[in-house]
């Protein structure tokens, strides 16, 4: 019961979190190979101590979310009475659907994990059907590597060898042709194989001409200034407010499927660090955007990476974090709907929103 009401938790928990998420699948043709240690929490009626054990398994994504998988686990336990002194193995056997739910963490995606299938399991000598049921974890750790935990209900069917081989002969053990284990296996998988692309390079475009040089000027006649007019000093303080929140909201532009910031971008965001040192109440929020190229998963992850390279880079230069906010809005949101280079590069933008202070924003001196 203990068991059950954990796979419980399990399965809910992971509905709960895979509801809030969005981030990019894996791709159909995908193949995972790994190893795990497994620890096993025996039914009451195995008459054995909690053991351990390790195994492998291999698997294969069928659609971006659907992978079939075959496990193979061996573990060992210490007998207790009425079983003779001494040791007992178990060995398991099962092919089982595996549903991936991705979600986004630390610029990499990662996936919460519904298992279910059946198989068979062999334990001193018997041979047994069983029901692996569960729930699991796969961590990123980068585009190949993962880490990867489950916690696994096996319902395990016995009822023409109710006596589990102990003692022989003598007397059965009825409660043991049905039960229940419960597995928690932590390890590490490969994933191998098609990994999503990035989407094509758009092709070149070629750069204006430069303006023709001209002459410069003669030098303006000097004229005796006229007398200072004090509303000058209204307007110029209005003028100065208002060039600082320009340099607060301006957006700053990335390249094709690229979220490193450009040399030419940097300016922008050092025209920010005066005015935010000028008003310390001012907070923002960063808004990743891309441009129409790529799935809605891809994208959304793309103008995230983008937010925090622009989030990043203020914190380096002197900014509070907790200052600065930040989300995505994939490819949602465009300024330009038509399907060429020159649409596409206003797109790949980060926008800046100012969430507070904004009403007392001052120029800085």
């Amino acid at each position: 019961m203990h068991s059950q009401r954990l796979f419980i938790a399990v399965l809910g928990g992971s509905i709960v979190v895979a509801s809030a998420v969005r981030a990019s699948a894996q791709s159909p043709g995908l193949v995972e190979i790994g190893g795990f240690g497994q620890f096993t929490r025996t039914d009451a009626a195995w008459e054995v101590k909690n053991g351990g054990g390790a195994g492998g398994r291999l698997g294969v994504f069928l659609t971006s979310h659907l992978e079939l998988e075959a496990a193979a686990s061996f573990s060992s336990f210490t007998n207790e009475p009425p079983r003779p002194s001494g040791s007992s193995s178990e060995q398991t056997f099962n092919g089982q659907f595996t549903y991936n739910i991705p979600f986004g963490l630390g610029g990499r995606t990662h996936d919460l994990l519904l298992e279910a299938g059946a198989g068979g399991e062999r334990f001193a000598g018997h041979n047994d059907f069983s029901v692996p049921l569960g729930g699991g974890l796969r961590i990123a750790l980068s585009d190949i590597v993962a880490l990867r935990f489950d916690g696994i209900v096996e319902y395990v069917e016995n009822p023409t060898a109710a006596s589990f081989n102990f003692p022989s002969g003598v007397s059965v053990n009825p409660k043991a042709a049905r039960s229940t284990n419960f597995e928690l296996r932590a390890g590490l998988s490969l994933m191998l194989g098609k990994h999503k692309a990035p989407p094509p390079a758009p092709a070149p475009v070629a750069s204006a001409p430069p303006p023709p040089q001209r002459e410069a000027p003669p030098p303006p006649r000097r004229e005796p200034p006229p007398p200072p007019d004090r509303s000058g000093i209204i307007r110029d303080s209005l003028a100065a407010v208002a060039h600082a929140r320009e340099a607060l909201l301006a957006k700053v532009y990335f390249d094709f499927d690229r979220s490193e910031l450009r040399d030419d971008q940097r300016a922008i965001l050092d025209a920010k660090l005066p005015v935010f040192r000028a008003n310390p109440g001012v907070k923002i929020r960063i808004e990743g955007n891309a441009d129409e190229r790529g799935s809605d998963e891809y994208n959304q992850a793309l103008g995230m990476r983008r937010a925090q390279t622009a989030r990043k880079y203020l914190i380096d230069n002197g900014i509070d974090a907790s200052r600065i906010d930040i989300s995505s809005n994939g490819e949602e949101r465009p300024v330009c709907q038509d399907h060429n280079e020159a649409c596409w590069q206003q797109n790949r933008r980060d926008e800046f929103v100012i969430v507070a202070g904004g009403e007392t924003l001052i120029a800085p001196r």
